[in-house]
């Protein structure tokens, strides 16, 4: 199957020419297409990229004015061929031999509408390298609703080695928090044009969101292998510290979206989607008792009484919402 890899890429001249790099270095590269898309990049990442690779016929340079990165990643879909698509952040590689493990999975279980690589992380001054980023850092991993999702597991033989395989229905999990990056997500494309582009108008979460999206349109597999490299701790990384209410914010627009745009896919979801807004209520809620607007709390925690979820902890948080400012 064809690969069409997407790279974003703004004011990152040097970071992307490896990610280029390492996608061009996998095993039977010569089947595949990678986007570079210039995000109106005001530093020489254009140039830089047509010297070292202008001539190669698997590489595309896509210039647009400065949209963001969701822009950027939907420009380059547009662009793109592939029967599979996969974003690679241009501040992130691929591990040698990622493409080799996917595609066994894929010709193993047909059905995948996308596969998942974890990852890993560079060493920071602040923090050591993490080996499983995804497993490690995602919330949706976590959860407790993540034991009653519908999924399998497996292990395939690859190389000489045993690898981990987890297949099924992420989509119980993924509405309680995010799971995947975008750097080791392999899709289908007719799976990504179901789901939708990403969506342009937010600049936190929207792969969240995105994800969740995807996870209606069929199954998905995650590898449990480190197929792609972050490199996290730099000061020009476009996510940073928000405030608290803001997760909780975008959760509810995420539950309350995943219902208007797909109503028809969700309708067997309703459980628990009425699930996970109980407990973005409940984050909601408590973030907001303790923020300066404390009385916005209210309504929220009052809903998880309602429901019964986390009975105590709402009556602590609703006892604060009542103090003087």
């Amino acid at each position: 199957m064809r690969l069409s890899v997407i790279i974003p890429t703004w004011n990152r001249a040097a970071m992307t020419l490896r990610a280029l790099r390492s996608v061009l270095e996998q095993p039977r590269a010569d089947d595949l297409e990678v986007i570079v898309v210039v995000d109106g990049s005001t530093d020489d990442t254009e140039a830089v990229v047509r010297a070292d690779y202008g001539e190669d016929p698997r590489v595309e340079i896509l210039v647009i004015p400065h949209g963001g990165v969701s822009a950027a990643r939907n420009a380059g879909f547009a662009r793109s061929r592939g029967e599979l698509a996969c974003f690679l952040d241009s501040d992130d590689y691929w591990v040698p031999g990622a493409i080799t493990i996917v595609e066994a999975v894929f010709a193993r279980h047909p059905e995948l509408a996308f596969v998942s690589l974890d990852g890993s992380t560079l060493p920071t001054p602040e923090a050591p390298a993490l080996a499983r980023v995804m497993r490690t850092n995602g919330p949706g991993w976590s959860h407790a609703a993540f034991a009653q999702a519908p999924l399998r597991s497996e292990t395939i033989g690859f190389d000489d080695r045993d690898i981990g395989v987890l297949h099924g229905d992420f989509f119980p999990a993924i509405v309680h928090g995010d799971m995947f990056q975008v750097d080791g997500l392999f899709m289908r494309r007719e799976a990504v044009l179901r789901a939708g582009p990403f969506d342009e108008r937010f600049d936190y979460l929207e792969d969240w969101e995105f994800f969740a999206r995807l996870c209606l349109q069929g199954p998905g597999a995650y590898i449990d292998h480190a197929g792609f490299c972050r490199d996290v701790g730099r000061a020009d990384e476009l996510t940073d510290g928000r405030a608290d209410t803001l997760v909780p914010l975008r959760h509810l627009f995420i539950l309350r979206s995943l219902q208007r745009r797909h109503p028809e896919r969700t309708s067997a979801y309703s459980e628990c989607l009425r699930d996970a807004m109980t407990d973005a209520c409940y984050q909601m809620g408590a973030a907001l008792s303790r923020s300066v607007h404390r009385r916005w709390a209210r309504r929220y925690l009052r809903r998880c009484l309602q429901r019964r979820y986390k009975t105590g902890r709402s009556m602590v948080h609703l006892a604060r919402s009542l103090l003087p400012r």
